[in-house]
């Protein structure tokens, strides 16, 4: 048995590196894992402390730690909630601010919020239910019943027992199990508990954890376990296409360390870019643009950084409204005071509404990278084995939603496309397998990248709806082809 103890209490430091990701979207199983240790390696007069022999299984801890395992804890099925004495039936909330071992709780909250701003509705939904629940749609992640934090299926909490192993927290063997073919699984202690620091300046250090924070989803678990080198040589490589040109890296620095030093005040101060766009090059040439705007948050993709700002834009300079700026056609940015500024529609009270979360919620509205755009349905044809090789089973699915094929036929017959266009497209339709694959997308209007998408799909997928798309589409086809004739 180890003698090494783990008493840490369930602090946003210690959970965070114990969700190995984003907290806001872990919190439950970060818990879960905080609760697990402490009934594996708590002192002696530990209420959570189990004893177990040197060598357990997963239904050997199952055991000790629930009530009436036989009957409720076997199964995988979700426990109901059978005895308040039952850890089952111990909310999040429960285990971390009313239990023997809880924190305080204005504390803890005002910790989470400098790593997560959020709305306190929202942090109080996550502490209830283990979700946001507009996260919902791009997380695998589903609510707890009645928020009581060990009411899942046993196999959910074997996944647990194994990120304990892969972490270095437990250690675990396979032994044949009799007769059979199958294997048991043991578990034993570790002689000494993975080497973590819990303070909160080491975790805002941390690579791993900084990335966690900016990656959401499980690529930040390879930040985490091969951010740095492993004996002496690095194992982990992440190729990202990046067009910024080098040359931009000095201008480039500057703007970011401005951006971070604009958002480290208590009141965000609007700016004054002078901006290169690519929509008016033909007028500005090379000088730029000039506008003033409220910076939220840079994001990285078509294989650049962009700036998501609210105020005048390229698009419509009399408009205030959302705009990505890439940040390496910014040619200078200057910081204002808002009385400095008059402008309608413009000021500090409207502004401040203007979040990173509010973003994040109008992105998952629709597929594009132009969350202000407006959106409308898109109707794809899939072949059959492609969707089940690059669509099925991936992020993707929760973006290309199947539907049947009357279904599809229905939104050709109710859209808005002319008599004359709808009846070509019909007919289109009609003569296409039902055993393909027909999805329904919400897409941004015009969204390059979403036609860049489809277009590197080419053959494999097809456009119905909208009609002027489709068009684009097909025009965009004919045209290539007409490269290549002979």
């Amino acid at each position: 048995m180890s003698d090494t103890t783990f008493d840490f209490l369930p602090t946003v430091e210690l959970l965070q590196l114990l969700a190995r990701g984003s907290l806001r979207q872990n919190l439950p199983k970060a818990v879960r894992l905080w609760v697990i240790l402490r009934s594996h390696y708590g002192g002696e007069t530990d209420p959570l402390k189990l004893q177990l022999g040197e060598i357990f299984t997963y239904s050997n801890w199952s055991q000790k730690f629930f009530t009436e395992t036989d009957r409720y804890h076997k199964n995988y099925t979700i426990p109901p909630n059978h005895d308040p004495q039952c850890p089952c039936a111990q909310t999040i909330s429960h285990w971390l601010f009313d239990s023997d071992l809880g924190v305080d709780k204005e504390e803890w909250q005002q910790s989470f919020l400098k790593l997560y701003p959020m709305p306190q509705q929202d942090l109080e939904r996550l502490l209830s239910i283990g979700i946001i629940p507009e996260e919902k749609k791009g997380s695998n992640q589903k609510s707890l019943p009645e928020g009581r934090l060990f009411a899942v299926t046993s196999k959910n909490l074997q996944y647990d027992f194994n990120a304990l192993v892969e972490m270095g927290w437990l250690r675990v063997q396979k032994v044949p199990q009799g007769k059979s073919t199958r294997l048991k699984t043991l578990y034993s202690l570790v002689k000494e508990l993975p080497n973590f620091a819990i303070t909160p300046d080491n975790v805002s250090s941390d690579l791993g954890m900084g990335v966690s924070n900016v990656i959401l989803n499980d690529l930040a678990d390879f930040f985490d376990d091969f951010g740095r080198e492993i004996n002496g040589e690095q194992r982990f490589f992440l190729d990202i296409e990046y067009i910024v040109r080098r040359q931009l890296s000095q201008q480039m620095n500057g703007i970011r360390k401005q951006l971070k030093e604009i958002w480290g005040k208590t009141q965000i101060c609007p700016i004054k870019i002078t901006y290169a766009s690519a929509r008016n090059f033909q007028r500005h040439q090379d000088e730029g643009e000039q506008y003033i705007v409220y910076p939220v948050c840079i994001y990285y993709s078509h294989r650049a950084p962009y700036l998501f700002a609210f105020g005048q834009n390229p698009r419509d300079e009399s408009k205030i409204d959302w705009y990505d700026y890439r940040l390496d056609r910014i040619q200078g940015l200057q910081k204002l005071k808002w009385d400095e500024v008059n402008i309608t529609n413009f000021s500090p009270e409207i502004c401040q509404s203007k979040t990173p979360q509010l973003i994040e919620s109008l992105r998952a509205q629709a597929w594009g990278f132009d969350f202000y755009k407006p959106h409308e349905v898109l109707l794809l044809r899939f072949d059959r084995y492609f969707h089940s090789r690059y669509i099925e089973g991936t992020e993707r699915e929760e973006i290309f939603k199947q539907i049947p094929y009357k279904q599809a036929q229905t939104l050709i017959n109710n859209s808005n496309s002319q008599a004359e266009e709808k009846q070509v497209i019909l007919a289109a339709f009609q003569a296409r397998s039902q055993s393909d694959i027909y999805c329904r997308v919400n897409y941004r209007v015009g969204d390059y990248n979403a036609i860049m998408r489809l277009r590197a799909w080419g053959p494999e997928v097809e456009v119905f709806l909208p009609g002027h798309l489709r068009k684009i589409m097909a025009d965009d086809i004919e045209t290539t082809r007409s490269f290549y004739r002979k």
